[in-house]
């Protein structure tokens, strides 16, 4: 059998095959036989004439026809075998160019090929924000809010600072007059009507305006109330526009907030109130370097995806896609819904979701091969030893009674999983060390070549999800 091969873009490779004449006939016979266990022949038992009453019979064009789908499946899995080729998707046959002989083409899907970048050349400045006296008190607060209780009054009395009001509150925004006199009137049909609101009468909380006019307010009461939003507003369309606020009070409700000294019991913290904001501050400083140094490893994948040169077949790319669908698709089970209904709601069919998420699946794809590269590249391993400390970090989480049942788990079974745990980790760690120009030469590293690459998933955990 005479195979030519022809390497072609997205990591497919085209193969012309020839079959051998003694081949190509021993397929015929095959043909033969299973033509003539469908088509009964006048004096012959079925699967019993011989293949000149066959050819003689039907032609022997329709025994190639008939021979055809054997011929192309098994000549292709002999060429795999022959020119030993790794192949990761199904092929498509691209054209039959000859009967007898028998030649035939298809494209067959094989392992992404990449050219790593310089990527340890890359820099990223690691940007640390400071934590203010100002974040500290705002966590306090949020947390003191989390426990504030809401009681009914004794009395009807108009609504004072700290009350909590329930009303029917609609807006309207400098300009609206516009929209309507276009015939865009749903939106201000929409803040006729108004909606149900809580609000919180604290001084910081609403724009002054409209605080200073909700004092004061009685149950029942209706009110409109003009304010002009700040210039830094989170709404950025409505910054130094007036906004007209119409509100009925339709329930008001005291909120007995803790006093500052019982912060620390309510959050079963066993300190004092300054020891607590210690915590608090320790946090958020944590909190701030892991968002750093996220931010720092997405401006380092992203500049080294850029810089690396992939070849990579659609397949790969589509399968994980479908994977990714999948995945929503055991999330809205949660919810007690289907795939099927969303796709339904949509609009849009299974191949059309799939179509959407190709450019993320993509992205992913380009992120977990590139660092595969890296990976191989820094020489980055993982040892028993520690995996088991791994382990015992993940026990020290759980319940006594527990850890026995887990530690066998963790051991078997979900080994795998901790080692890519452990894997990430050390990447991530070498990931800051280059991108801040802190780390030296990997050990026995090489120039950057193309080599073919396979998914690693570990990787993927480095990526902001």
């Amino acid at each position: 059998m005479k195979v030519t091969t022809e390497k072609l873009p997205k990591s497919l490779i085209s193969l012309q095959i020839e079959i051998d004449r003694d081949q190509f006939e021993r397929g015929l016979d095959q043909a033969a036989r299973r033509l003539s266990q469908k088509f009964p022949i006048h004096g012959f038992r079925p699967g019993k004439a011989p293949r000149f009453i066959i050819e003689r019979t039907f032609g022997r064009a329709a025994l190639i026809e008939e021979a055809t789908e054997d011929l192309i499946n098994n000549a292709y899995k002999k060429a795999i075998q022959q020119e030993q080729i790794e192949v990761i998707g199904p092929p498509a046959l691209e054209r039959i160019d000859s009967l007898e002989p028998f030649i035939f083409t298809v494209k067959v899907p094989v392992p992404p090929t990449v050219t790593l970048a310089d990527y340890r050349s890359i820099r990223v400045p690691l940007n640390v924000e400071p934590v203010t006296d100002q974040m500290v008190e705002l966590e306090l607060e949020r947390m003191r809010e989390e426990h504030v209780i809401l009681q009914e009054l004794d009395e009807p009395r108009p609504a004072q600072q700290g009350d909590r009001l329930r009303v029917l509150l609609s807006t309207k925004v400098e300009g609206d007059e516009d929209k309507a006199e276009t015939g865009d009137e749903s939106e201000a049909e929409s803040e006729a009507a108004g909606s149900e609101e809580q609000l919180d009468l604290e001084p910081n909380r609403l724009v002054d305006e409209l605080y200073q006019g909700l004092i004061g307010m009685n149950v029942g009461e209706k009110k409109e109330i003009v304010a002009t939003m700040p210039d830094d507003h989170a709404e950025e369309s409505i910054r130094g526009k007036k906004v007209t606020f119409k509100v009925e009070v339709l329930g008001i409700q005291r909120r007995i907030v803790p006093a500052w000294e019982e912060l620390p019991g309510l959050v079963n913290f066993t300190g004092t109130l300054d020891e607590l904001k210690a915590k608090v501050r320790a946090d958020l400083e944590e909190a701030e370097r892991r968002r750093a140094e996220q931010a720092l490893l997405n401006a380092y994948l992203e500049q080294l995806v850029e810089q690396t040169t992939f070849d990579i077949p659609d397949v790969m790319i589509r399968d994980l896609a479908h994977s990714m669908l999948h995945d929503q698709e055991q999330q809205y089970a949660r919810y007690g819904i289907t795939l099927e209904q969303v796709l339904q709601y949509r609009g849009i069919t299974h191949d059309q979701a799939v179509d959407e998420l190709l450019p993320e699946a993509e992205r992913q794809t380009k992120v977990t091969l590139a660092l595969s590269e890296v990976i191989k590249q820094e020489g980055l391993t993982v040892t028993d030893d520690e995996i088991a400390a791994e382990i015992e970090r993940i026990l020290a989480d759980y319940e006594e009674e527990r850890r026995p049942q887990l530690k066998e788990m963790l051991n078997t079974q979900l080994r795998s999983s901790v080692a890519n745990v452990v894997l990430d980790k050390k990447l991530r760690a070498r990931l800051a060390e280059i991108a801040r120009g802190e780390s030296s030469a990997a050990p026995d590293a090489e120039p950057a070549t193309e080599s073919t690459a396979t998914e690693d998933q570990s990787s993927r955990a480095t990526t902001e999800s």
